[in-house]
């Protein structure tokens, strides 16, 4: 409840009776409203335009200058727009009332003054006119609130979009420092590869070819997912392709990885034609980290489906492999960078699939993971067959 206390609000008795300033004076006074009173219309506007009272209480029938003609300038001062103007009258006749309500009268009270009536109807106007004081300097807080808050978020968005670039311009140093040495060290072993290499050696030439390959990848997977969490599909170089010839490269690309562990990677595309709009690179990209941890966490012997067929505008892609599957933990948190769903996640930090997540993402495809049956897991893929 508002706190309110009488000795807050100052009263202006309006009314050329000195019988009736008396009794209201007496009626109000006692409760501590502070009280200052005029005899007539001219001295009332005066008062009004040096001091701004809370209320005023204003007879109707004076000489010279009635109560009407003083409401009507009292609204002329801005000051006294909110200002509660009770007027007091021995009239009740509708006419009086309506025209004292149309020249901004916010009550009226009959003589003779009845103690209760009055008090408690200048006690309301009061109170609603302190309410919508409170209520106005509330929303001026609240404006200046939100005004400060939105100049910090505003702030804080320049700062981080100033820290993107700054992480982008390093990522791209970092890139072009990393593959510089990595194309020498790339180029040096398959130099090395072509001459006769001691036994004893050809391990630790094969252990840094794979580093550096990895290292290589890593590199572009990293730059990839920092301009596709920037720039979204605007990083796209989208052109016509084959989704069946995407998925041949794959199955070729990783038939060393998969013959080493004896994994049989099938592929079947159900229908000769299956035309994508897309970025046919990150496509690859995607598919093949997907089809690798297919590898990594599959048993040797076992076997890994990629399937793609149209259905209707949408061209469907699945990774089937037969491994240990995904806890349902993990399948809450795979699309997460850095999650901690290792078990079923490639070697590089947990980003794979995360890399995938923004691709599809990019296309406005879709991308889940199921449970496969009777073990293991499928990874779809969701595309556009509708090239434009």
């Amino acid at each position: 409840m508002i706190d309110f206390n009488c000795k807050d609000f100052t009263i202006l008795i309006v009314d050329d009776a000195p019988k009736n300033i008396q009794v209201l004076g007496n009626i109000l006074r006692p409760l501590g409203y502070n009280v200052e009173f005029a005899t007539n219309g001219k001295q009332a506007i005066r008062w009004i335009q040096d001091i701004t009272f809370d209320l005023v209480l204003l007879d109707i029938m004076m000489p010279e200058i009635s109560g009407f003609e003083v409401c009507e300038k009292i609204r002329k001062i801005e000051r006294y727009n909110d200002i509660p103007v009770i007027f007091l009258t021995a009239k009740t006749d509708s006419e009086s009332v309506v025209k004292g309500f149309c020249l901004g009268a916010q009550d009226y009270v009959t003589k003779p003054f009845e103690a209760n009536e009055l008090l408690a109807r200048v006690k309301t106007h009061l109170q609603l006119r302190h309410s919508k004081r409170l209520l106005g300097e509330t929303n001026e807080w609240l404006e200046k609130e939100v005004a400060e808050r939105t100049a910090e978020l505003v702030a804080a968005k320049q700062e981080l979009e100033e820290l993107d670039t700054v992480k982008n311009e390093f990522l791209n140093l970092l890139n072009h420092e990393l593959r510089t040495p990595l194309n020498g060290i790339l180029g040096g072993l398959s130099i090395i590869k072509e001459y006769e290499i001691p036994k004893e050696t050809e391990q630790f030439i094969h252990m840094l070819d794979v580093s550096a390959r990895r290292l290589e990848k890593f590199s572009y997977k990293v730059l990839d997912i920092s301009a596709l969490r920037t720039k979204g599909g605007s990083v796209l170089l989208l052109k016509e392709h084959n989704l069946a010839e995407v998925l041949h490269d794959v199955q070729v690309e990783l038939s060393d990885m998969a013959a080493k562990k004896n994994i049989t990677v099938n592929l079947a595309c159900f229908q000769e034609i299956l035309t994508m709009k897309a970025d046919r690179k990150k496509i690859q990209n995607t598919i093949s980290y997907i089809v690798e941890n297919a590898i990594h966490f599959s048993d040797p012997g076992s076997m890994i489906h990629i399937v793609a067929k149209k259905e209707r505008d949408h061209l469907i892609c699945e990774v089937k492999d037969q491994g240990k599957g995904f806890s349902e933990y993990a399948l809450q948190q795979l699309f997460k960078p850095f999650s901690n769903t290792r078990h079923h996640i490639d070697s590089n930090v947990g980003l794979s699939l995360y890399y995938a997540k923004l691709v599809i993402d990019a296309h406005g495809g879709r991308i889940f993971v199921d449970k496969n049956t009777p073990q293991g897991s499928v990874v779809s893929i969701i595309l556009s067959g509708n090239p434009s």
